[in-house]
């Protein structure tokens, strides 16, 4: 090309089209699953700052986006964005190619939809046939995210439980394994327990505080106790002295079964065997009374109900993803549903709390019917207030667990019957075996 000739005209700042982002166009033209508004979704929005994976500009930029539309755009209309570079570069504190980058990451991710001017050019203002300016970014797209946003949400706060509960319960385990490490004498378990507390701040993966709790589970293990009395005073004891503080619920609503079947053996004494005896002569008379220990049946919230370990995984099928075997042992039991109670969203403290005043045993019967009724759709807002709710009961021998199992099961047995399933059902004495 010589010097004389004139360079070929190029269109420049014409936006490239990605699948993703024609497919948010022509979404824009289908029902709206959802209305959100705009407070409503800024709460969403804020509290998922890595979920939504998308990077750090482009998040913030969509925050400032959403605060600049009035609530009145999200109620009816369609929340739009007029805006030049300049002003975005104001609201976002980037640079101009940041700016680009982010709002293309945006697109991709179907979190707006940019309406350009005439022949695609891009910021190109042009006045449409109705008059109004069409060029900016269109954040209705979010209407459709809206059902992904809150699901998203809800696994969040599942995920930030379960961290809060495993950092709580290294934290215990912590305390007795400094003790019994200064009372033998081992420095070296200390230095190790206390760099398992450092580390157990410093992440927030799962599987890694796991390891964490059980490396500092082996190291608990690993010391000798030289009094037989200490081991047994780390143990939780049942008592009643301690009620907890939270009650959202009084004694004579809020019910955590739906129907009632006492397994608790009651004496009848005959006052009068005959018409004209007087109950005032029996009272003074030593009556022979039959004999029968009590005491375990009247403070025990279960009034003697035994369940198998199949019981309980039938009435409750998210308590299998944390048993190893089959038929686990009691203790098993016991350890998985400790684990089932910080992913229902039970924190360390209530857990504990419900193990000291119910027995350990009783707790986790308690958080397996609330795991068993959560996964059959019904809803408890306050999980760890409700479940606290449920200890004071206990405490004041006013819960049933019982009866909730006996529900339980006979909604398991109807599922099974409807499915056109036989089960084999057994029954011994007080046991269920299903």
């Amino acid at each position: 090309m010589t010097p004389d000739q004139p360079r070929p005209l190029v269109r420049r700042g014409k936006r490239t089209l990605t699948p993703a982002m024609l497919a948010a166009r022509e979404e824009l033209k289908t029902p709206v699953p959802a209305w959100p508004g705009k407070y409503e979704l800024l709460n969403v929005l804020r509290a998922l700052p890595t979920a939504l994976q998308i990077g750090r500009n482009a998040y913030h930029l969509l925050i400032r986006m959403v605060e600049k539309t009035t609530p009145e755009a999200w109620v009816e209309g369609v929340p739009f964005i007029y805006a030049h570079n300049a002003t975005l570069m104001a609201w976002s504190g980037l640079s101009l190619s940041g700016l680009r980058r982010a709002i293309r990451e945006l697109a991709d991710a179907r979190f707006l939809v940019a309406s350009d001017g005439r022949n695609g050019q891009r910021g190109r203002r042009w006045q449409g046939t109705d008059g109004d300016v069409v060029v900016g970014f269109s954040l209705a797209s979010l209407r459709y995210r809206w059902p992904e946003l809150q699901q998203q949400l809800e696994t969040e706060r599942r995920q930030r439980a379960e961290i809060t509960f495993l950092r709580d319960a290294i934290a215990d385990l912590y305390d007795q394994v400094r003790y019994r490490a200064e009372q033998t004498g081992r420095e070296e378990t200390i230095v190790a327990a206390a760099r398992l507390m450092r580390l157990r701040r410093q992440t927030l993966s799962l599987q890694t505080l796991q390891s964490y709790h059980e490396a500092m589970t082996d190291l608990w293990r690993d010391l000798p106790v030289e009094n037989p009395a200490d081991k047994e005073a780390l143990e939780p004891q049942k008592t009643a002295s301690c009620i907890p503080e939270v009650a959202p619920m009084d004694a004579k609503t809020g019910t955590h079964y739906t129907e009632s079947l006492n397994t608790q053996k009651t004496l009848s004494v005959d006052v009068a065997a005959q018409r004209r005896i007087c109950i005032e002569m029996l009272r003074c008379e030593d009556q022979d009374l039959p004999t029968l220990n009590t005491d375990r049946v009247a403070t025990s919230a279960l009034r003697g109900f035994k369940g198998t370990s199949l019981l309980y995984m039938t009435v409750c099928p998210s308590l299998r993803e944390f048993c190893h075997t089959d038929r686990p042992s009691q203790d098993e039991l016991a350890d998985a549903a400790r684990q089932l109670s910080g992913r229902i969203g039970i924190t360390w403290a209530s857990w504990k709390l419900g193990c000291t005043v119910l027995g350990v045993y009783e707790a986790s019967v308690t958080v397996i019917i609330m795991a068993a009724r959560l996964d059959q759709g019904e809803s408890i807002r306050f999980r760890d207030a409700y479940f606290r709710s449920l200890i004071e009961r206990g405490a004041r021998h006013q819960l049933h667990l019982d009866r909730s199992l006996h529900a339980l099961r006979q909604q398991a047995l109807k599922g099974t019957m409807e499915a056109g399933i036989r089960p084999s059902v057994t029954h011994q004495g007080s046991e269920y075996h299903v």
